[in-house]
Protein backbone atom coordinates (compact mmCIF):
# COMPACT_ATOMS: atom_id res chain seq x y z
CA UNK A 1 0.00 0.00 0.00
CA UNK A 2 2.76 2.45 0.93
CA UNK A 3 4.50 1.90 -2.41
CA UNK A 4 1.24 2.59 -4.24
CA UNK A 5 1.02 5.92 -2.42
CA UNK A 6 4.64 6.68 -3.33
CA UNK A 7 3.89 6.03 -7.01
CA UNK A 8 0.74 8.18 -6.82
CA UNK A 9 2.73 10.98 -5.20
CA UNK A 10 5.39 10.84 -7.91
CA UNK A 11 2.70 10.92 -10.60
CA UNK A 12 0.96 13.85 -8.91
CA UNK A 13 4.32 15.61 -8.57
CA UNK A 14 5.04 15.11 -12.27
CA UNK A 15 1.71 16.69 -13.19
CA UNK A 16 2.36 19.53 -10.73
CA UNK A 17 5.74 20.24 -12.33
CA UNK A 18 4.11 20.34 -15.75
CA UNK A 19 1.45 22.83 -14.69
CA UNK A 20 4.06 24.91 -12.85
CA UNK A 21 6.07 25.30 -16.03
CA UNK A 22 2.95 25.69 -18.19
CA UNK A 23 0.24 27.18 -15.96
CA UNK A 24 -3.35 26.30 -16.84
CA UNK A 25 -6.35 27.46 -14.80
CA UNK A 26 -6.13 26.18 -11.18
CA UNK A 27 -4.59 22.79 -11.95
CA UNK A 28 -1.29 23.73 -10.29
CA UNK A 29 -3.05 24.53 -7.01
CA UNK A 30 -5.03 21.28 -7.11
CA UNK A 31 -2.02 19.06 -7.74
CA UNK A 32 0.17 20.90 -5.25
CA UNK A 33 -2.41 20.27 -2.52
CA UNK A 34 -2.87 16.67 -3.63
CA UNK A 35 0.87 15.96 -3.65
CA UNK A 36 1.19 17.38 -0.14
CA UNK A 37 -1.75 15.32 1.12
CA UNK A 38 -0.03 12.24 -0.29
CA UNK A 39 3.18 12.73 1.72
CA UNK A 40 1.07 13.01 4.88
CA UNK A 41 -0.78 9.83 3.84
CA UNK A 42 2.53 7.99 3.29
CA UNK A 43 3.57 8.70 6.87
CA UNK A 44 0.19 7.58 8.22
CA UNK A 45 0.13 4.34 6.24
CA UNK A 46 3.81 3.70 6.99
CA UNK A 47 3.11 3.82 10.72
CA UNK A 48 -0.05 1.70 10.52
CA UNK A 49 1.55 -1.03 8.41
CA UNK A 50 4.87 -1.23 10.24
CA UNK A 51 3.82 -0.38 13.80
CA UNK A 52 6.85 1.87 14.10
CA UNK A 53 7.86 4.26 16.89
CA UNK A 54 4.69 6.17 17.90
CA UNK A 55 6.35 9.27 19.37
CA UNK A 56 8.58 9.73 16.34
CA UNK A 57 5.59 9.14 14.07
CA UNK A 58 3.49 11.74 15.89
CA UNK A 59 6.19 14.41 15.77
CA UNK A 60 6.90 13.76 12.08
CA UNK A 61 3.19 13.69 11.27
CA UNK A 62 2.71 17.10 12.88
CA UNK A 63 5.69 18.40 10.90
CA UNK A 64 4.24 17.07 7.66
CA UNK A 65 0.78 18.48 8.43
CA UNK A 66 2.19 21.95 9.10
CA UNK A 67 4.16 21.60 5.86
CA UNK A 68 0.86 20.88 4.13
CA UNK A 69 -0.61 24.04 5.68
CA UNK A 70 2.43 25.98 4.50
CA UNK A 71 1.99 24.67 0.97
CA UNK A 72 -1.65 25.76 0.94
CA UNK A 73 -0.78 29.24 2.24
CA UNK A 74 1.84 29.68 -0.47
CA UNK A 75 -0.75 28.82 -3.12
CA UNK A 76 -2.57 32.01 -2.16
CA UNK A 77 0.58 34.14 -1.91
CA UNK A 78 -0.02 37.32 -3.91
CA UNK A 79 2.89 39.50 -2.83
CA UNK A 80 3.38 42.83 -4.51
CA UNK A 81 6.76 44.13 -5.64
CA UNK A 82 7.26 46.07 -2.41
CA UNK A 83 5.86 43.68 0.20
CA UNK A 84 4.91 40.10 0.93
CA UNK A 85 1.32 39.06 1.49
CA UNK A 86 -0.07 37.71 4.75
CA UNK A 87 -0.40 34.31 3.07
CA UNK A 88 3.38 34.21 2.57
CA UNK A 89 4.02 35.13 6.22
CA UNK A 90 1.56 32.46 7.39
CA UNK A 91 3.33 30.00 5.12
CA UNK A 92 6.71 30.87 6.67
CA UNK A 93 5.29 30.43 10.17
CA UNK A 94 3.67 27.11 9.24
CA UNK A 95 6.92 25.75 7.85
CA UNK A 96 8.75 27.04 10.94
CA UNK A 97 6.43 24.97 13.12
CA UNK A 98 6.99 22.01 10.81
CA UNK A 99 10.76 22.26 11.31
CA UNK A 100 10.33 22.53 15.07
CA UNK A 101 8.41 19.25 15.09
CA UNK A 102 10.92 17.61 12.73
CA UNK A 103 13.74 18.74 15.03
CA UNK A 104 11.90 17.36 18.06
CA UNK A 105 11.53 14.04 16.25
CA UNK A 106 15.25 13.86 15.48
CA UNK A 107 16.16 14.83 19.06
CA UNK A 108 13.81 12.13 20.38
CA UNK A 109 15.63 9.47 18.36
CA UNK A 110 19.09 10.59 19.44
CA UNK A 111 19.74 13.34 21.96
CA UNK A 112 20.14 17.10 22.10
CA UNK A 113 23.67 18.39 21.68
CA UNK A 114 24.49 22.02 22.41
CA UNK A 115 26.79 22.29 19.40
CA UNK A 116 23.79 21.94 17.06
CA UNK A 117 22.73 25.47 18.07
CA UNK A 118 26.13 26.76 17.03
CA UNK A 119 25.91 24.93 13.70
CA UNK A 120 22.43 26.34 13.12
CA UNK A 121 23.59 29.90 13.88
CA UNK A 122 26.57 29.54 11.57
CA UNK A 123 24.58 28.04 8.68
CA UNK A 124 21.80 30.61 8.91
CA UNK A 125 24.28 33.50 9.19
CA UNK A 126 26.24 32.37 6.11
CA UNK A 127 23.05 31.81 4.11
CA UNK A 128 21.60 35.22 4.96
CA UNK A 129 24.93 36.92 4.32
CA UNK A 130 25.11 35.39 0.86
CA UNK A 131 21.49 36.31 0.05
CA UNK A 132 21.99 39.89 1.26
CA UNK A 133 25.11 40.26 -0.87
CA UNK A 134 23.35 39.27 -4.09
CA UNK A 135 22.23 42.16 -6.22
CA UNK A 136 18.49 42.32 -7.08
CA UNK A 137 17.45 40.29 -4.02
CA UNK A 138 14.59 42.13 -2.31
CA UNK A 139 13.12 40.65 0.87
CA UNK A 140 10.05 42.89 0.53
CA UNK A 141 9.82 43.78 4.21
CA UNK A 142 9.89 40.16 5.39
CA UNK A 143 13.56 39.94 6.42
CA UNK A 144 12.85 39.45 10.14
CA UNK A 145 10.66 36.44 9.32
CA UNK A 146 13.36 35.07 7.01
CA UNK A 147 16.01 35.39 9.76
CA UNK A 148 13.83 33.39 12.15
CA UNK A 149 13.02 30.79 9.51
CA UNK A 150 16.66 30.45 8.44
CA UNK A 151 17.65 29.60 12.01
CA UNK A 152 14.79 27.12 12.49
CA UNK A 153 15.47 25.16 9.31
CA UNK A 154 19.24 25.25 9.96
CA UNK A 155 18.57 23.85 13.43
CA UNK A 156 16.44 21.08 11.91
CA UNK A 157 19.23 20.19 9.50
CA UNK A 158 21.87 20.22 12.24
CA UNK A 159 19.68 17.86 14.30
CA UNK A 160 19.44 15.48 11.36
CA UNK A 161 23.25 15.44 11.18
CA UNK A 162 23.40 14.80 14.92
CA UNK A 163 20.92 11.93 14.49
CA UNK A 164 23.09 10.32 11.84
CA UNK A 165 26.24 10.41 13.97
CA UNK A 166 24.76 9.71 17.42
CA UNK A 167 21.52 7.79 16.81
CA UNK A 168 21.15 4.12 17.67
CA UNK A 169 19.39 3.15 14.47
CA UNK A 170 20.30 1.72 11.09
CA UNK A 171 22.60 4.29 9.50
CA UNK A 172 20.97 3.73 6.11
CA UNK A 173 17.66 5.14 7.33
CA UNK A 174 19.20 7.95 9.38
CA UNK A 175 21.21 8.92 6.29
CA UNK A 176 17.88 8.93 4.47
CA UNK A 177 16.58 11.46 7.01
CA UNK A 178 19.69 13.63 6.73
CA UNK A 179 19.44 13.68 2.93
CA UNK A 180 15.76 14.64 3.22
CA UNK A 181 16.64 17.49 5.60
CA UNK A 182 19.43 18.67 3.30
CA UNK A 183 17.10 18.65 0.28
CA UNK A 184 14.58 20.65 2.31
CA UNK A 185 17.24 23.29 2.96
CA UNK A 186 18.20 23.36 -0.72
CA UNK A 187 14.56 23.67 -1.79
CA UNK A 188 14.13 26.71 0.45
CA UNK A 189 17.26 28.33 -0.93
CA UNK A 190 15.81 27.90 -4.40
CA UNK A 191 12.47 29.22 -3.14
CA UNK A 192 14.21 32.30 -1.74
CA UNK A 193 15.52 33.10 -5.21
CA UNK A 194 12.12 32.37 -6.69
CA UNK A 195 10.40 34.87 -4.39
CA UNK A 196 13.05 37.51 -3.77
CA UNK A 197 15.23 37.63 -6.87
CA UNK A 198 14.04 39.98 -9.57
CA UNK A 199 13.11 38.24 -12.85
CA UNK A 200 13.92 34.75 -11.54
CA UNK A 201 13.82 32.11 -14.35
CA UNK A 202 10.65 30.00 -14.44
CA UNK A 203 12.55 26.72 -14.18
CA UNK A 204 13.58 27.69 -10.63
CA UNK A 205 10.00 27.24 -9.49
CA UNK A 206 9.93 23.76 -11.03
CA UNK A 207 13.28 22.85 -9.46
CA UNK A 208 12.10 24.08 -6.06
CA UNK A 209 9.05 21.83 -6.10
CA UNK A 210 11.00 18.81 -7.32
CA UNK A 211 13.62 19.07 -4.57
CA UNK A 212 11.04 19.96 -1.90
CA UNK A 213 8.74 17.02 -2.54
CA UNK A 214 11.57 14.51 -2.72
CA UNK A 215 12.69 15.84 0.68
CA UNK A 216 9.20 15.41 2.12
CA UNK A 217 8.92 11.94 0.62
CA UNK A 218 12.15 10.83 2.34
CA UNK A 219 11.04 12.29 5.68
CA UNK A 220 7.60 10.70 5.40
CA UNK A 221 9.04 7.28 4.49
CA UNK A 222 11.37 7.40 7.50
CA UNK A 223 8.32 6.86 9.72
CA UNK A 224 7.89 3.34 8.35
CA UNK A 225 11.45 2.26 9.04
CA UNK A 226 12.45 3.88 12.35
Amino acid sequence: MIYILVVLMLISLSVLLYFTYKPYKNFRSVFKTLTSILFVSIALVGYILNNSNFTYFLLMLLGLIFSLFGDVFLIFEKGENSSMSKAFIYGVLSFSLAHIFFSAGFIYLSSFKLYTIGIACLLSFITLLILKSIKNVNFKGSFSYIVFYAFVISFMFSQSINLYFTGHFNNFYTLWITIGALLFVLSDLILAFNYFYKNCPKFMGVLNLLVYYIAQLLLALSVAYI
